[in-house]
């Protein structure tokens, strides 16, 4: 099936702006004829692609749709540039936040000198990364799926540590001894509601976290967590390399941790830049010691 580019480039304007309107004002033509190019596309394809609320919301197959064409427009601009040695490449990665606090902080500074990318990292948690892939919105994401994607390939990158540690206060009140069962009436910080760590760390030492009486405060950010932890909110799960520069956290035990693994998820496309970026991430999880724990 042969699909109008200057469509497809429509139905990605308007899922970036959000509605019809705003992706006319971005493309500089009427909203009306957004509306056409819309209908003419789902006509050709024979289903609807976009859910007309506010924001609109792609359908199952708008999202396949979706996908093809922010590949396409991957691929159109990589070889333009190759061409004219001009214009820029867009190029949206998903990574968590703890991996953002610290092992990925060196890839910034080397994609900073790529001149030729337009850079888009979207914050996202390690486990949901992948719909990131599926719907299209990012070429690349680190996730602790090894699983590829569909259309996508998967390389590991290493594993980062986390150790249960908190605050001398905490640790004073709580931990004494340092048994599984203090953890019982221990506060705890978790990231978000999302955040499946400390109840890993929990179900690990054979506790079950619906008996936990102390209180449970979240902290979506990775450095004000374990700025919280410090502060002596309760404890948590941190990642060993942020612990290096974190004074007054205490290791609640040197076995209580866990290991997540990291894996690159990219298309699967024979893009120069995907596989440079590729290159770059594996380097840098490798100086960082992530492969040591792989």
């Amino acid at each position: 099936m042969n699909l109008d580019v200057e469509h497809l480039q429509t139905l990605l304007a308007v899922v970036d702006a959000g509605s019809f309107d705003d992706a006319s004002i971005d493309m500089g033509i009427t909203a009306s004829a957004v509306s056409q190019r819309i209908k003419a596309l789902e006509n050709r394809v024979g289903a609807v692609l976009l859910v007309r609320s506010r924001p609109v919301v792609p359908t199952e197959q708008g999202t396949r749709i979706l996908r093809y064409a922010r590949q396409m427009t991957a691929l159109s601009a990589e070889f333009s540039h190759e061409l004219s040695r001009s214009g820029t490449q867009r190029l949206s990665i998903g990574v968590n936040a703890d991996s953002l606090a610290t092992w990925f902080a060196p890839v910034l500074a080397q994609l900073a000198q790529w001149s030729e990318i337009s850079l888009e990292i979207l914050r996202t948690d390690e486990n949901i990364s992948l719909d990131l892939l599926r719907s299209g919105r990012a070429s690349a994401v680190v996730t602790n799926s090894a699983v590829p994607a569909q259309g996508c390939t998967a390389k590991k990158l290493g594993s980062m540590r986390y150790y249960a540690v908190a605050a001398p206060n905490i640790v004073e009140e709580y931990f004494r001894g340092s048994t599984a069962q203090n953890f019982i009436d221990a506060p705890m910080v978790l990231f978000d509601r999302e955040d499946p760590l400390q109840h890993h760390m929990l179900e690990q030492l054979g506790l079950e976290t619906a008996k936990l009486n102390g209180r449970v405060c979240m902290i979506p950010d990775s450095w004000q967590f374990v700025h919280a932890i410090q502060s002596g909110i309760g404890w948590g799960m941190v990642p060993e390399q942020q612990l290096k520069g974190s004074n007054g956290l205490v290791k609640l035990n040197e076995r209580w941790h866990i290991d997540v693994p990291l894996f690159l998820q990219r298309w699967s496309l024979q893009s120069k830049l995907l596989q440079r970026l590729e290159s770059t991430l594996v380097t840098a999880a490798r100086e960082s010691g992530l492969d040591l724990l792989a």
